[in-house]
Protein backbone atom coordinates (compact mmCIF):
# COMPACT_ATOMS: atom_id res chain seq x y z
CA UNK A 1 0.00 0.00 0.00
CA UNK A 2 1.51 3.63 -1.25
CA UNK A 3 0.32 6.23 1.25
CA UNK A 4 1.24 10.58 0.13
CA UNK A 5 0.78 12.61 2.87
CA UNK A 6 0.14 16.67 1.81
CA UNK A 7 -0.91 19.59 4.13
CA UNK A 8 -4.27 21.05 3.36
CA UNK A 9 -4.34 24.81 3.38
CA UNK A 10 -5.98 24.61 6.71
CA UNK A 11 -3.56 23.26 8.41
CA UNK A 12 -5.09 19.56 7.97
CA UNK A 13 -3.67 17.20 5.83
CA UNK A 14 -4.57 14.86 3.87
CA UNK A 15 -3.33 11.05 2.89
CA UNK A 16 -3.89 9.60 -0.51
CA UNK A 17 -3.86 5.93 -0.35
CA UNK A 18 -3.18 3.46 -3.27
CA UNK A 19 -4.54 0.27 -1.39
CA UNK A 20 -2.66 -2.07 -3.86
CA UNK A 21 -6.27 -3.83 -4.66
CA UNK A 22 -6.89 -1.32 -7.39
CA UNK A 23 -8.88 0.71 -4.57
CA UNK A 24 -8.11 4.44 -4.34
CA UNK A 25 -8.69 6.54 -1.16
CA UNK A 26 -8.40 9.67 0.82
CA UNK A 27 -8.01 9.95 4.24
CA UNK A 28 -8.09 13.62 5.87
CA UNK A 29 -6.85 14.28 9.04
CA UNK A 30 -8.70 16.83 11.49
CA UNK A 31 -5.08 17.98 13.40
CA UNK A 32 -4.03 21.50 13.32
CA UNK A 33 -1.74 21.45 16.15
CA UNK A 34 0.83 19.06 16.22
CA UNK A 35 4.13 19.18 14.37
CA UNK A 36 3.51 16.40 12.45
CA UNK A 37 0.19 14.81 11.31
CA UNK A 38 -1.53 12.87 13.79
CA UNK A 39 -2.46 10.06 10.95
CA UNK A 40 1.18 10.20 10.10
CA UNK A 41 2.43 9.08 13.36
CA UNK A 42 0.03 6.46 13.44
CA UNK A 43 1.46 5.26 9.94
CA UNK A 44 5.50 5.78 11.15
CA UNK A 45 4.91 4.66 14.62
CA UNK A 46 2.50 1.13 13.91
CA UNK A 47 5.39 0.21 11.49
CA UNK A 48 8.53 0.98 13.65
CA UNK A 49 6.88 -0.89 16.49
CA UNK A 50 5.01 -3.71 14.70
CA UNK A 51 1.33 -2.60 14.97
CA UNK A 52 -0.22 -4.57 12.05
CA UNK A 53 -4.06 -4.75 13.33
CA UNK A 54 -3.57 -0.66 14.16
CA UNK A 55 -5.39 2.13 11.98
CA UNK A 56 -2.86 1.04 8.62
CA UNK A 57 -2.93 -2.15 8.63
CA UNK A 58 -6.74 -2.21 8.90
CA UNK A 59 -6.87 0.33 6.13
CA UNK A 60 -5.30 -2.17 4.12
CA UNK A 61 -7.51 -5.15 5.21
CA UNK A 62 -10.14 -3.01 4.36
CA UNK A 63 -11.67 -1.00 7.22
CA UNK A 64 -13.11 2.50 6.40
CA UNK A 65 -13.72 5.40 8.64
CA UNK A 66 -15.29 8.17 8.73
CA UNK A 67 -12.50 10.21 7.57
CA UNK A 68 -11.80 7.72 4.60
CA UNK A 69 -13.38 8.59 1.20
CA UNK A 70 -12.94 6.21 -1.88
CA UNK A 71 -11.52 8.43 -4.60
CA UNK A 72 -10.95 5.75 -7.12
CA UNK A 73 -11.25 2.22 -8.47
CA UNK A 74 -13.80 -0.51 -8.18
CA UNK A 75 -15.18 -0.94 -4.26
CA UNK A 76 -16.20 -4.38 -3.38
CA UNK A 77 -20.04 -4.95 -3.21
CA UNK A 78 -19.51 -5.82 0.50
CA UNK A 79 -17.34 -3.24 1.08
CA UNK A 80 -19.47 -2.38 4.74
CA UNK A 81 -19.22 -5.58 6.18
CA UNK A 82 -15.59 -6.41 5.26
CA UNK A 83 -15.09 -2.91 6.86
CA UNK A 84 -17.39 -4.14 9.81
CA UNK A 85 -15.39 -7.43 10.37
CA UNK A 86 -11.69 -5.71 10.08
CA UNK A 87 -12.84 -3.04 12.70
CA UNK A 88 -14.23 -5.82 15.01
CA UNK A 89 -11.36 -8.13 14.70
CA UNK A 90 -8.90 -5.17 14.89
CA UNK A 91 -10.63 -3.00 17.94
CA UNK A 92 -8.02 -3.88 20.40
CA UNK A 93 -5.04 -2.97 18.64
CA UNK A 94 -6.93 0.12 16.92
CA UNK A 95 -7.36 1.23 20.80
CA UNK A 96 -3.78 0.29 21.38
CA UNK A 97 -2.88 2.51 18.57
CA UNK A 98 -4.45 5.66 19.89
CA UNK A 99 -2.80 5.46 23.14
CA UNK A 100 1.29 4.61 21.26
CA UNK A 101 0.37 7.09 18.96
CA UNK A 102 -0.45 9.59 21.50
CA UNK A 103 2.91 8.81 23.75
CA UNK A 104 4.82 9.04 20.22
CA UNK A 105 3.91 12.61 19.19
CA UNK A 106 4.41 14.14 22.49
CA UNK A 107 7.45 12.31 23.06
CA UNK A 108 9.27 12.92 19.49
CA UNK A 109 12.43 14.10 20.92
CA UNK A 110 12.90 11.90 23.21
CA UNK A 111 15.60 9.10 23.27
CA UNK A 112 15.08 5.47 23.07
CA UNK A 113 15.57 4.47 26.67
CA UNK A 114 13.14 7.83 27.44
CA UNK A 115 10.49 6.60 24.68
CA UNK A 116 10.95 2.93 25.71
CA UNK A 117 9.46 3.76 29.57
CA UNK A 118 6.62 5.75 28.46
CA UNK A 119 5.27 3.09 25.80
CA UNK A 120 5.54 1.10 28.97
CA UNK A 121 3.50 3.41 30.85
CA UNK A 122 0.88 3.64 28.15
CA UNK A 123 0.78 0.24 27.13
CA UNK A 124 -0.65 -0.33 31.51
CA UNK A 125 -3.42 1.64 30.18
CA UNK A 126 -5.02 -0.84 28.21
CA UNK A 127 -2.83 -4.25 28.72
CA UNK A 128 -1.00 -5.30 31.58
CA UNK A 129 2.38 -6.59 32.02
CA UNK A 130 5.28 -5.25 29.88
CA UNK A 131 4.65 -3.91 26.03
CA UNK A 132 6.35 -6.00 23.74
CA UNK A 133 8.18 -3.06 22.07
CA UNK A 134 11.98 -3.07 22.12
CA UNK A 135 14.12 -0.25 22.77
CA UNK A 136 15.37 -0.36 19.19
CA UNK A 137 12.28 -0.73 18.45
CA UNK A 138 11.16 3.33 20.15
CA UNK A 139 14.35 4.46 19.03
CA UNK A 140 13.66 3.42 15.55
CA UNK A 141 9.99 5.13 15.58
CA UNK A 142 11.63 8.24 17.25
CA UNK A 143 14.08 8.76 14.35
CA UNK A 144 11.72 8.24 11.63
CA UNK A 145 9.38 10.96 13.74
CA UNK A 146 12.35 13.12 13.77
CA UNK A 147 12.97 13.06 10.19
CA UNK A 148 9.00 13.14 9.11
CA UNK A 149 8.86 16.42 11.54
CA UNK A 150 12.05 18.13 10.12
CA UNK A 151 10.72 17.18 6.10
CA UNK A 152 7.17 18.51 7.47
CA UNK A 153 8.20 21.28 8.13
CA UNK A 154 10.00 22.22 4.79
CA UNK A 155 7.25 21.52 2.76
CA UNK A 156 6.25 23.28 -0.12
CA UNK A 157 2.73 23.46 -1.62
CA UNK A 158 1.96 20.52 -3.81
CA UNK A 159 4.99 18.40 -2.29
CA UNK A 160 4.22 15.18 -0.74
CA UNK A 161 6.03 12.98 1.83
CA UNK A 162 5.11 8.70 0.77
CA UNK A 163 5.69 5.72 2.69
CA UNK A 164 4.45 2.27 1.87
CA UNK A 165 3.15 0.22 4.31
CA UNK A 166 3.65 -3.14 3.94
CA UNK A 167 1.60 -5.82 2.28
CA UNK A 168 -1.06 -7.81 4.26
CA UNK A 169 -1.03 -11.28 4.80
CA UNK A 170 -2.10 -13.63 2.16
CA UNK A 171 -5.29 -15.46 3.93
CA UNK A 172 -5.57 -19.01 2.72
CA UNK A 173 -8.80 -20.42 2.75
CA UNK A 174 -8.79 -24.13 4.01
CA UNK A 175 -10.05 -26.78 1.29
CA UNK A 176 -13.25 -28.23 2.72
CA UNK A 177 -12.45 -32.25 3.23
CA UNK A 178 -14.30 -34.41 0.87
Amino acid sequence: MHVAFSPRPDGGSVADIDRGDGLRLRLRSYDRTGVVPHDAVHLVGERALGLTGGLWGSIRAGALFDSVEITGGNPRHDRRAVSDRVRRENARELRLAEVVVGVLAASIDADGPALEAALDAAWGITETGPAPFTGEQAARAAEELRALRDRWRTLRPGEVIAYDWPEAPVRRRRRARA
